[in-house]
């Protein structure tokens, strides 16, 4: 768990939480040099003062900002921006309880918490739908869907789906469309030639391509990665909740880059960082 704070301690301002304090950019660090009080963790701390918890950064992502910390009674909150993936992609809140909605519990990385997560929206891959008219054309199809998979399009990694079933081709490319896939596919006059046939959503068939032509028609369909969720971290006396939307360069990995930025302190660590440096108010 998280040890030092970095800080300095403006002792005037420790008992006003009751009202909204806006705080400018000061980011509410895990770690740091000293031991003395920061400002923004005190108030923090007095927004929800049974928590076991409250959040804190470990380590920012390069191209991300911290803004500014807001507290009050009952919540306290900050979030976070990036250039590549816009202003407030993360916001963090503390907060006494959480209604968790939806979301599922999954193993906690903090310990003495529990980890309750909703997936709102989500792109990650994107599928492109290979169909072999025949069995002849079986290997071909195969080899045509090893190097799509190798592939990776504005940083989402490409998924193939063989669809050899016994289903007829106009049926096949329906069912690809009707879930926004493109369609690859694959003939007598592809495997003589080693071209393919590509199909996207609304737009005509267009034969005779080059593997790397066909992969430039099906850039045009691949949209940025996307992850909205909320997260919900639970424990004795309180809840930080993440409410995430983030889209673009980045979005594909958020999720793991989130959970190694933002930390969370204990407040007993905290108690007893305020008693040492003579303040009462976390009593």
């Amino acid at each position: 768990m998280r040890r030092l704070i970095a800080v300095t301690c403006a002792v005037a301002l420790l008992a006003v939480a009751c009202g909204e304090q806006q705080l400018g950019r000061r980011i509410v660090e895990c770690e740091g040099p000293s031991r003395s009080i920061e400002t923004s963790f005190i108030l923090t701390a007095q927004a929800v003062p049974g928590a076991d918890f409250i959040p804190c950064v470990e380590a920012l992502r390069p191209g991300w900002e911290f803004e500014h910390v807001q507290a009050r009674s009952g919540q306290a909150f900050f979030t976070l921006k990036s250039d590549r993936m816009g202003d407030d992609f993360l916001r963090v809140t503390l907060l006494p309880s959480c209604d968790i909605g939806a979301a599922h519990e999954v193993e906690s990385d903090e310990p003495g918490t529990t980890l309750s997560i909703e997936v709102l929206e989500e792109r990650t891959e994107f599928i492109v739908v290979v169909i072999p008219v025949a069995e002849r054309h079986h290997s071909y199809a195969i080899s045509v869907a090893s190097l799509l998979t190798d592939d990776i399009i504005k940083r989402r990694s490409v998924e193939v789906a063989l669809d050899d079933s016994d289903k007829s081709i106009a049926d096949k490319i329906a069912s690809a469309h009707a879930l926004g896939h493109p369609v690859v596919i694959i003939d007598d006059a592809e495997v003589a030639t080693t071209t393919v046939s590509l199909r996207r959503v609304g737009e005509d068939e267009e034969s005779g391509l080059s593997y790397s032509a066909a992969l430039e028609e099906i850039k045009d369909d691949v949209a940025s990665s996307l992850y909205r969720a909320r997260w919900f971290y639970t424990f004795q006396g309180g809840c930080i909740r993440y409410d995430i939307d983030a889209e673009g360069e980045g979005a594909q990995s958020v999720d793991d880059d989130i959970a190694d930025a933002i930390g969370m302190y204990p407040m007993e660590e905290m108690r007893k960082l305020a008693r040492d440096a003579g303040y009462r108010g976390l009593e």
